[in-house]
């Protein structure tokens, strides 16, 4: 196994490298957090970072090297002389698989690398699996959203566990508070990713019924509020529509204005307006959300599809990338399109569910 060690003192971090390369592990070996950053970008398959680093410290560094795209998933482990909840905690928000507390023996550093080992080698098992099954995009970089929300779970449930018998109850409520946080994000993601290939299946399907008409008018508006809420943008999300009856599911149709709604307020600033609209003209019916954010190019426009996210490098993201791919398989279940350009009279975008529509 390739492990990076980042350990700012000399002692600790020979003997580290010296313990590791006995055990039969390639060991590469930093000083410091910005030089372990970089030694990141080789993909090491795991890393053992001190917490209490000169420059940037162990929080700053996982910040860091989750960026990295090709590094999301690598097993992260802290040491640290500090063993305080409060630091796990903070830890494993992070995204920190364990904590080795200082002085640690030559069996606590090896026991935790197997039990890392152990843990992660399943998920991608499994996510592998899933890949070949849905022949998704090869090398979408989307494993790191469905393991991460694994961590808080595993790691709370890990830390009541080891701790039961002296654990307080405000505590173990937070514990539990981190716990549902992790579980409710991953329930999120795989429905997302269950409603998407659901809209596949209808698509492919030969003897697919169509949909009745509806009054959509309520599905776009329930839609755009729940999302705006979800993104704390209520001030900022503006819903200016014309009744209208559109051959669309309601669930499908509410689900596809709240992932263009969230994508425009997470591409956006607070206090930067996003503005739903919706015009019938000649019984087609002109869904736009338009945001001020920084766009996307024609190229990129050109792009969209599951699993691809642009920007990444620049901002911090969360999620699948499947928001637009899902919007665009609504409209073409409703025998529409999805349209994406650049707004011509202002920096933002503007993305569009071209439909059939009637008159309300």
């Amino acid at each position: 196994m390739k492990i990076l060690i980042i350990e700012d003192e000399p002692a600790i971090r020979e003997t580290l490298q010296e313990l590791l390369e006995l055990n039969g592990h390639t060991v590469r070996a930093a000083a410091d957090g910005r030089r372990g950053v970089e030694l990141a970008r080789d993909c090491p398959e795991l890393i053992l970072c001190d917490v209490g680093l000169p420059g940037l410290d162990g929080y700053q560094v996982i910040a860091e090297v989750q960026k990295l795209p090709q590094c999301r998933d690598i097993p992260f482990i802290f040491l640290t002389a500090r063993a305080e909840r409060e630091d796990q905690r903070r830890g494993m928000a992070l995204g920190a698989d364990d904590y080795i507390t200082k002085p640690f023996t030559e069996r606590d550093i090896v026991d935790a690398i197997n039990a890392r080992v152990r843990r992660q080698q399943p998920l991608r098992e499994r996510l592998e699996q899933l890949l070949a099954e849905r022949s998704t995009v090869i090398g979408a970089n989307w494993s790191h959203e469905l393991m991460t929300p694994l961590n808080g779970v595993l790691g709370g449930l890990e830390m009541i566990e080891e701790e039961a018998e002296s654990i307080q109850p405000g505590e173990l409520r937070e514990l539990l508070g981190l716990i549902r946080t992790g579980a409710e994000r991953q329930q999120a993601l795989s429905n997302k990713l269950m409603l998407y290939y659901e809209l596949e299946r209808l698509l492919a399907a030969a003897d697919r019924a169509p949909a009745p008409f509806i009054s959509a008018l309520e599905a776009v508006k329930d839609g755009a509020s729940q999302a705006a809420r979800q993104e704390d943008r209520a001030a900022d999300v503006m819903i200016d529509c014309a009744p209208v009856r559109l051959a669309v599911f309601a669930s499908h149709l509410q689900r596809a204005v709240a992932e263009l709604v969230a994508n425009a307020c997470r591409f956006s600033r607070p206090g930067q307006r996003v503005v739903v609209s919706g015009r019938l003209r000649e019984r087609r019916y002109l869904l736009e959300v338009a945001d001020e954010g920084p766009g996307i190019t024609p190229d990129q426009c050109a792009r969209i599809g599951p699993f691809v996210q642009f920007g990444r490098e620049k901002r911090e993201q969360q999620g699948l990338g499947l928001g637009l791919a899902i919007a665009r398989s609504v409209a073409r279940l409703a025998g529409g399109r999805l349209v994406l350009e650049p707004r011509t009279d202002g920096p933002g975008l503007r993305v569009t569910l071209d439909l059939p529509g009637q008159p309300a």
